[in-house]
């Protein structure tokens, strides 16, 4: 057996070999409160109690008999999921991480901005008996990094339920059962007569074929708007109300919702109007051509609707998603295959990923895939596998220091592979845990066998024949690998299929699969976030959201960074709850993004409806309420045709030196949800810059002192500049205090500061040639100064003289 790895310090094409890994358990159950269960009834006895039906939503589906084609192989590209507290590296080619070790890119890094990274590589396992050869096709394997699958279509697409754009990033937006571009109209789309769009127009309610609400009973309901079972429960479980066909009575908009979604619907290698056929395959019925390509308008062009817009009707559950396609048919297009070659199965894999930004929801990733027979035989006996070469290693750890020092074991309980780091070396107790879960199969979850392997590089445990891949997939359970014994370069495999029968694919069917990709600061939190991962999938991909973010925009002044944003985010309406929950603004600064300080908060004036978090609101007041009257801090906005229609709100930030410059970002944060907490408009990469500075009309020439003022003032304790060189904000207090006097006289300038008592403190001499001083806030005597009010007298070289003050706040 070749016993190649490869060496963590360099890229995947160097290799040599090494030693073994170790073990630790731990399992927590989070509970929720009566209080949760109730607020989250839409969450938990919705989806909860649906669980098998998310969970078996879809086996392998459909005998069209025609296979759905495959395009010219595209573009390979990465891309990364940056908008919550982890950062994921993934490709149009079914692997992940970072085995190259790009610049700029993160396998997956957690905590976001901590540069600890958690993944060398993974990738999904595809097996199947084909014309009785165990094949297993991979997105990488462990052993020499063995891909076989390249991407089907060029790129990737990223869409957005709130954002068009990202920090230099677009997204196409939209959000699924949302009006994004108005054209619903009452007169003629309002089928269930609510006045207002809907997504659930027939009144149906859980998916066909399954017992949505867990009292043993299959689809005993009836769409009818009463409550057939007697269960208190109206239309919780039916039969019918499925219009649009996808198995699914909760989702059937009405005209007009979701229609233009991201992209050519007639050429995107999915089933966009649920009737069984693909893209251009799908000409049924003969008789009525308004519904053949998938029901696109306009085949060829992004514009699905005909409406002359491109892609403003979205279907994006997530803050930030990508989706991409891959398979496996070109035999010649494998990545260093195995020493038996690539044989395809002719796999596809449609995959998209799905990240959030709020914190409840903000250290997993969910890779949803599903994976489509476009060959002209069937496959039997198909087995899944995830297979993942986590490095769990902190900030500055490589090579082999971050790579050997891992453990691992199976987590039963959450179907879930757990690894984590070395408590005893250089990087303390480890920088958190990675793991990885089954969210979704074909088959109910607790109805899986589910295979768990893990091996290191130097045992040579990595399989490279198809047929050793496909057995050890297929393995029974019985055999499965405990906890590790020792610390090592651990990888992990887990191999799944139905306990009772098996899958198999024919040509044109379609297998799901969904995968949580998930951090953690030690075991009880990663499998406290696996089962909000969970919660989020049975729900739909969505669960409580912050409200949106603020439009906002930035504008420098000569002695100051205005920031403008508007009033967008008081009608969000919480995608759970359905309720408007929006409750005040957060304006945060940064002078490198990793940092950021609150440099004013907005809070309406108010009682919250749920007690648990009154205690958090600081009632201080809207801009409105500060100044009651337009034209200080806010004014009414208005359209073309002068209407108002809202509020512009703008915060002046005097803090500031000219030349620096300064990150800002505008959040808003809701009322709260019981389990959630109260949810802020995450980071992410949603920041705005602008430098400081002036024109050279108002700089200061010659021998003038009219325009001196100090910054910060006043000086409270510290500062962002004064974090120049520091690890972290405890760092701060050993490095040298920073105060400057800005705008002085090109000729040069005597500065004398003096205590409010008139007590000479220090003199600063200014040389000619620059208009800033940079003062240590050090006396005559270089010791710091104390809190306290101070003057000072600047006297140019012409004996121009300037007194003001400033205050210092310890």
């Amino acid at each position: 057996m070749n016993n190649k790895f490869c060496n963590r310090g360099q890229p995947r094409a160097l290799c040599q070999v090494l030693t073994p890994d170790t073990t630790l358990k731990s399992l927590l159950r989070m509970t929720m409160t009566t209080v949760a269960v109730a607020i989250f009834s839409v969450l938990m006895l919705g989806p909860f109690s649906s669980l098998l039906a998310r969970r078996g939503d879809a086996g392998p589906v459909r005998d069209k008999g025609a296979p759905a084609r495959t395009d010219a192989a595209g573009t390979k590209d990465r891309f990364m999921h940056d908008v919550g507290n982890v950062r994921m590296t993934l490709t149009n080619w079914g692997e992940q991480g970072n085995p190259d070790q790009l610049a700029g890119y993160f396998g997956f890094e957690f905590p976001a901005g901590s540069e600890n990274d958690f993944l060398f590589s993974s990738g999904i396992w595809v097996g199947a008996i084909k014309s009785g050869q165990r094949l297993v096709s991979t997105g990488t394997d462990g052993d020499d990094g063995t891909n076989e699958f390249a991407p089907s279509f060029d790129s990737y697409i990223a869409t957005s339920k709130q954002y068009a754009e990202l920090a230099g990033k677009t997204y196409i937006m939209g959000a699924k059962e949302i009006d994004d571009d108005g054209d619903w109209d009452i007169a003629t789309d309002d089928l269930d007569g609510n006045e207002k769009p809907s997504p659930d127009w027939d009144g149906g309610g859980g998916f066909i074929g399954h017992d949505d609400d867990g009292d043993g009973v299959i689809d005993e309901e009836e769409a009818n708007g009463e409550d057939d079972d007697g269960d208190g429960l109206i239309d919780e479980d039916t039969w019918d109300g499925d219009d649009n066909g996808d198995g699914n009575c909760k989702y059937d908009p009405e005209p007009h919702i979701d229609e233009d979604p991201a992209g050519d619907i007639s050429h995107d290698f999915i089933d966009n109007d649920f009737d069984g056929y693909v893209d251009m395959d799908d000409e049924y019925p003969p008789d009525d051509p308004s519904k053949w390509y998938d029901g696109d308008a306009v085949p060829g062009s992004n514009d699905d609707d005909g409406d002359g817009l491109e892609d403003e009707d979205g279907v994006a559950r997530g803050t930030q998603e990508f989706f991409c396609v891959y398979d496996d048919c070109d035999a010649g297009a494998a990545v260093t295959p195995d020493p038996d070659g690539h044989t395809p199965l002719n796999v596809m894999v449609l995959q998209r990923t799905y990240a959030w930004g709020e914190a409840y929801a903000g250290s997993f990733i969910l890779v949803d895939l599903i994976v489509r027979n476009v060959g002209e035989v069937p496959l039997t006996d198909v087995h899944i596998g995830l297979f993942a070469d986590p490095d769990v290693a902190a900030k500055g750890e490589s090579g082999d220091d971050a790579s050997v020092d891992d453990w691992n074991f199976y987590d039963s309980e959450n179907l879930m592979m757990i690894q984590g780091d070395d408590s005893t070396d250089s990087d303390g107790f480890g920088p958190g845990i990675f793991a990885m879960k089954i969210v979704r199969s074909p088959a109910p979850l607790e109805e899986l066998d589910i295979v768990f392997k893990n091996f290191d590089r130097v045992s040579g445990g990595d399989p490279e024949l198809n047929s050793d891949k496909f057995d050890m997939i297929s393995d029974d359970p019985a055999n499965n690998s405990g906890p590790t014994g020792e610390l090592g370069d651990w990888r992990y495999l887990m191999g799944f299929a139905p306990r009772v029968g098996s899958w198999t694919l024919m040509p044109g069917d379609e297998l799901p699969v969904t995968v949580a990709f998930i951090a953690g600061i030690d075991v009880a939190d990663v499998q406290k976030n696996a089962q909000w991962a969970q919660r989020i999938y049975d729900n739909d991909f969505r669960g409580p959201a912050a409200p949106d973010q603020p439009v906002f925009s930035l504008e420098a002044y000569p002695d100051h960074i205005r920031v403008h944003w508007e009033d967008n985010s008081e009608s969000s309406v919480d995608p759970i709850t359905q309720i408007e929950d929006f409750e005040g603004y957060v304006i945060q600064r940064s002078s490198d993004t990793n940092y950021w300080w609150t440099m004013k908060q907005y809070d309406i004036i108010n009682r919250l409806p749920t007690p648990e978090f009154e205690r958090e609101n600081l009632n201080l007041g809207m801009p409105y309420d500060e100044t009651p009257y337009p034209g200080v801090n806010w004014d009414w906005r208005t359209d073309a045709n002068g209407d108002t229609v809202g509020r512009n709100y703008w915060y002046d930030d005097y803090d500031v030196l000219r030349g620096w410059t300064y990150y800002y970002i505008v959040q808003a944060f809701d009322q709260g949800i019981v389990g959630a907490g109260v949810l802020i408009t995450p980071i992410g990469q949603s920041y705005l810059g602008a430098t400081a500075g002036y024109t050279e009309a108002t700089s200061t020439i010659g021998t003038s002192v009219d325009e001196v003022f100090v910054v910060p003032n006043p000086y409270k304790g510290s500062h962002e500049q004064e974090y120049s060189g520091a690890m972290n904000e405890a760092d701060v207090k050993y490095y040298p205090r920073k105060l400057w006097f800005m705008n002085l006289p090109a000729g040069g300038a005597d500065i004398d500061i003096y205590t409010i008592a008139g007590d000479h403190i220090v003199n600063l001499e200014h040389p000619a040639g620059n208009d800033i001083y940079l003062w240590d806030m050090r006396n005559k005597y270089h010791q710091e100064i104390v809190s306290g009010i101070y003057y000072y007298v600047v006297e140019s070289e012409a004996g121009n003289i300037k007194i003001d003050k400033f205050v210092v706040l310890k």
